[in-house]
């Protein structure tokens, strides 16, 4: 099944209004139901309305839905624009790898027990159209394709054998940074604040079946697509992600409870093979350092335009990012 939110005709529905997409993308359709206005209101209550959701989908695609529209992504807001939460972690360990010897050090051992994770932005997620906003080109501008689901509510001290259960839906995102800013506060040992804005979000979601067997061991084993200025930039696998989302999750909800309709993220989609290229900026100028001792790929500059998009079974699975750097 895929979802997306449309934006809202009454202001006050900030995360939108849900819309069931077809298989093909090219058509949607609005529930009857006044009672679930937005994915998150779905979520509350997914074992209800998730049938009821699937039965739409399924007249949908079959072409009996008779109030079925075309579906337009740029009529679309973020899936979840306000989340209660979002837990992006850092998954894969060639990402890290790569940053260990950019600096001349080694992965610990202990970054393959312990995921890597930090609590990001969950309001105002922007539309996969939004412009990328540098501010300042000083900041070091920098995207990451990334994969996330998105769950429904978690118990507190939930193992990850059980929080399969828990994953409702999965998305694409480009989860935006500046790098500059980063090391400023890596050295503050206090966590990411002002280099983690809003990330931009495609605009679908799905539920986990509609991957069939490239949904394996909690894990998107399909290529994500990074293009800049229309030149491929990178085509990771998800397939070589350390810790699976379950175990996400459960690193997420070690201590606290999580809400119907937070958010987890993979962490940059990398692999160890460096001709596949790279999801963001900045492992590709550690590729650089370690190759020839310094990196000469620069950040984003206002102009540059940056392309998301994952293909499965020739349609768009979540549709396509694309976003314009501007000032």
């Amino acid at each position: 099944m895929k979802l997306a939110s449309l934006k809202p005709s009454n202001p006050r529905l900030k995360n939108g209004e849900m819309i069931i997409v077809s298989r093909d993308t090219r058509t949607a359709a609005k529930p009857e139901s006044k009672i679930f206005a937005s994915i998150l209101d779905a979520l509350e209550d997914w074992d209800e309305i998730k049938p009821k959701l699937e039965n739409i989908y399924r007249l949908l695609n079959e072409g009996k839905m008779r109030d079925a529209f075309p579906f337009n992504p740029k009529d679309c807001i973020a899936p979840l624009a306000h989340s209660p939460g979002f837990y992006d972690g850092s998954a894969f360990l060639s990402h890290v790898v790569r940053a260990r010897r950019a600096r001349g050090d080694q992965m610990p051992e202990s970054a393959k027990v312990t995921p890597l994770m930090y609590q990001g932005v969950s309001d105002n997620a922007l539309p996969s159209y939004a412009p990328l906003e540098l501010m300042d080109t000083a900041y070091g501008g920098d995207f990451e394709g990334e994969f996330a689901v998105i769950t429904t509510s978690v118990r507190k001290g939930t193992k990850a054998p059980e929080c399969a259960n828990a994953i409702a839906l999965l998305t694409m995102f480009n989860d935006i940074t500046y790098r500059e800013i980063v090391k400023v506060e890596i050295e503050t040992k206090f966590g990411f604040l002002q280099s983690k804005p809003n990330s931009s979000f495609a605009p679908i979601v799905i539920t986990p079946d509609e991957l069939g067997s490239a949904w394996r061991n909690g894990r998107v084993e399909l290529e994500l697509s990074v293009k800049l200025n229309g030149e491929v930039f990178g085509r990771p696998n998800g397939r070589e992600m350390h810790f699976s989302f379950m175990d996400l999750i459960a690193h997420a909800c070690r201590t606290r409870p999580l809400s119907a309709g937070c958010l987890v993220g993979s962490g940059t989609v990398s692999n160890e093979d460096k001709t596949r290229g790279f999801a963001c900026l900045t492992e590709k100028r550690f590729q650089e350092t370690i190759d020839s001792g310094k990196p000469s790929t620069p950040w984003l500059k206002v102009g540059d335009r940056v392309e998301m998009d994952v293909m499965h079974d020739g349609v768009s699975l979540f549709g396509k990012i694309e976003q314009q750097v501007v000032l």
